[in-house]
């Protein structure tokens, strides 16, 4: 099959598109908790949250991309107003559950072997220090043990996250649903993360010097999942404009009010508790089977993917540069690393389920097709986010308003501010060139 019929191909599937389609091609882990949610905005949440949570859960996990092996991590992000219906998320958050109870329970093991060290070591040194004898050697001080946790917490400052990244092999998932909590620590001095999780997303060296301690903390190769929920307003605390690198990192979907009151007597719903804590089981086996490897699995893609693959994001780089605008570019790219981590994501929860999670796996086309199905859904929602923020720059679009009535060019615009001309003819649809100045020499009016 060409290239370009399965460009066209894929547009028909994504113009038809419906979350059951999706499902129904989803490995049977994620299927068969997709089919227990009742309505379909429960399952888009659900499946958003849980790629995002079983993206921190696949650890030994390594596929080559643009020259460099890079893990599955996502970032995601599901924006909804206040009561908007966003529970399901919470679903997927038991997906990682028993790993994190697990990690809790070993870390308190070890504080509390750790604490009866200090009792001992205390009373040694004592003994130490009353000893004459010159030859004693001083008893040795026991190692604090490590904060085991799969869930870091989104309330903490800068160094915390840092810290807790180190204890535990630089990974973990951020995972936070109520905004204002995730807002309040960015807004303090201590709080602005931003640019670590720029460089998280793509696993880049992370370094941080306390001099309290006179301690240097390094993290070669994170590996960190993020799912957040907020409001829009929430959102813009942590990214301000679509310049900031962050926005282009994250997966977005924006949930629609419901304005109708949701039966809280659905008798469909009252096994949920149950099915998803056991699902949490089902995850941790996968989780602990991947741990426990000595050397990764490595994933690819076969070469006629590959092609595909190519040829389809420099074609979308191209629209969203050209319908949206020239900063699209940056999330164009991500896209790509995004949709080939979804990918890796299907890829390796199939090849668990069939037995065949060792060495080399390679991706089947039912899971390459649905990942570039879901990643063109969710661009929807991006480009919905891009128009929130841009409009949060009113200078910036107010200076192209005044200038398009005085009658300057929208080309002359766009070469003289460096915005791309789809931009600049939305912000001036309703917009009559002539209404100010003097239009039969827009050249001039630019110029001044």
């Amino acid at each position: 099959m060409k290239n370009e019929n399965f460009i066209n191909g894929l547009e028909s599937h994504i113009n038809n598109f419906s979350i059951d389609g999706i499902i129904d091609e989803l490995p049977e882990l994620l299927k068969k908790l997709c089919d227990i949610l009742v309505d379909e905005t429960e399952k888009e949440v659900f499946l958003i949250g849980a790629i995002g949570v079983v993206s921190g859960l696949l650890p030994n996990l390594k596929g080559l991309y643009s020259g460099k092996w890079i893990a599955p991590n996502l970032f995601v992000f599901v924006l909804a107003g206040y009561g908007g219906g966003k529970g399901s998320l919470d679903y997927a958050r038991e997906l990682g559950e028993q790993v994190h109870l697990a990690k809790r329970a070993k870390a308190k093991e070890l504080m509390a072997r750790y604490l009866n060290e200090m009792d001992t070591y205390r009373k040694e040194l004592k003994e130490y220090n009353k000893s004459k004898d010159k030859k004693a050697t001083p008893p040795e001080k026991p190692e604090k043990p490590p904060a085991k946790m799969l869930y870091i917490p989104a309330n903490n400052s800068k160094s915390g996250i840092y810290q807790l990244l180190q204890e535990n092999d630089g990974m973990g998932i951020i995972f936070e649903s109520e905004g204002d909590t995730l807002a309040d620590a960015i807004k303090q001095d201590y709080g602005n993360f931003s640019d670590t999780l720029r460089k998280a997303f793509h696993h880049e060296y992370l370094d941080l010097f306390r001099r309290l301690n006179n301690e240097l903390i390094e993290i070669k190769y994170p590996e960190l999942s993020v799912i957040l929920s907020s409001t829009f307003n929430q959102l813009k605390i942590l990214i301000p404009s679509v310049e900031n690198g962050l926005y282009s990192r994250f997966l977005y979907y924006e949930l629609k009010q419901n304005n109708k009151f949701v039966d809280v007597f659905d008798n469909r719903k009252k096994d949920y508790e149950e099915q998803f804590n056991d699902a949490g089981n089902a995850f941790a086996e996968l989780y602990y089977r991947l741990e426990d490897l000595s050397t990764p699995i490595w994933f690819r893609l076969t070469e006629e993917q590959q092609k595909k693959f190519v040829e389809l994001f420099n074609e979308k780089k191209a629209n969203l540069i050209d319908e949206v605008d020239v900063t699209m570019a940056g999330t164009a790219n991500r896209l790509g690393i995004i949709a080939f981590r979804i990918m890796m994501l299907f890829t390796a929860i199939r090849a668990y389920e069939s037995g065949l999670l060792s060495g080399t796996i390679v991706c089947k086309d039912t899971d390459f097709e649905n990942a570039l199905r879901l990643v063109e859904r969710l661009e929807k929602h991006a480009k919905t986010v891009f128009g929130y923020l841009s409009n949060s720059q009113p200078e910036k679009k107010e200076l192209v308003i005044n200038l398009r009535k005085s009658g300057v060019s929208i080309p002359v615009i766009a070469k003289t501010l460096g915005i791309n001309r789809g931009t600049i003819s939305k912000y001036c649809k309703n917009v009559n060139p002539n209404s100010n100045g003097n239009p039969s020499n827009p050249k001039r009016n630019a110029e001044n």
